[in-house]
């Protein structure tokens, strides 16, 4: 019985711990949906402005504009950082359409109205910014990027060694892909991923690059047929040849291809 009480005991704990890392993460998304709603408000604030205060428009088209203008900022950040879903996009964005295709009319009569009656223009604008903030965050958090929130995986680092001719071919600018088999580590890898390259005879010569393509191939003759021999880190006065990578892979070991992993060196995060 005891034993029993304590297995309930343990369930009842974890199960608090989950609920309580749920709303911390749900708080924390509500703090960047408004950090990123803020942004757009002052886009559609100041394209607001413009239009309406120092051009003179009409209430109804100055807002028009400035919300579209605010709704493709917001979709865009909050997709990616927000809700980080992987979500067909036009999909995602036909749906967000569907909310402002209610909304936008609903808040471009009323507001005219208010204003018409008397109601401050900027102060209308601010009362349906709170408004738009509360519904869409609700719409997104609960329809749109329901079943696919945390769905697009985080960028990942992976570290890789280089030949100090490789590693200086990369820092100089000239070499831009790097080559490996198509093994189970470089599997793993997607565009926006990034790469620690270390220089195999002084590892703390390094610098980090993001992954900007991934180019799968059946050999290494195919892929060199494919680029410009100084991506690949040849010379001007040097002689591009598949038979090179032999001293490095086998051919066990391409039995599943190579990969050109076309790379951008990041200066900042490097010591040459």
């Amino acid at each position: 019985m005891k034993k029993e009480n304590n297995v309930q005991g343990e369930a009842q704990t974890a199960s608090q711990q989950k609920t309580k890392k749920l709303n911390k993460e749900e708080i924390f998304r509500a703090l960047t949906f408004l950090g990123f709603s803020i942004s757009a408000g002052v886009i559609q604030i100041i394209s607001f402005t413009l239009l309406y205060d120092v051009i003179h428009w009409l209430w109804w088209p100055s807002y028009l504009i400035s919300i579209i203008l605010s709704v493709v900022w917001n979709f865009t950040f909050n997709r990616k950082f927000t809700f980080k879903s992987a979500n067909n996009v036009p999909i995602a964005m036909a749906w967000t359409l569907l909310y402002y295709a209610a909304f936008i009319p609903i808040s471009v009569f009323g507001g005219d109205a208010l204003e018409n009656i008397g109601w401050n223009g900027t102060l209308v604008t601010f009362i349906m910014m709170v408004i738009n903030f509360v519904t869409e965050f609700l719409w997104q958090r609960f329809f749109v990027f329901r079943k696919s929130i945390n769905s697009k995986p985080l960028p990942k680092t992976v570290e890789m060694k280089l030949s100090p001719s490789a590693y200086e071919g990369f820092v100089s600018g000239d070499k831009r892909v790097e080559m490996r088999a198509n093994d189970e580590k470089r599997k793993t890898l997607l565009k926006g991923d990034h790469i620690l390259f270390k220089n195999q005879e002084d590892e703390s010569k390094f610098f980090k690059a993001t992954i900007t393509a991934i180019k799968k191939f059946d050999s290494f003759d195919e892929l060199y047929k494919n680029y410009d021999k100084k991506y690949l880190g040849y010379k001007a006065d040097e002689e591009a040849s598949p038979q090179d990578m032999q001293k490095y892979y086998s051919p066990e070991d391409i039995n599943d291809g190579v990969l050109a992993i076309e790379v951008k060196f990041n200066k900042n995060k490097a010591k040459v």
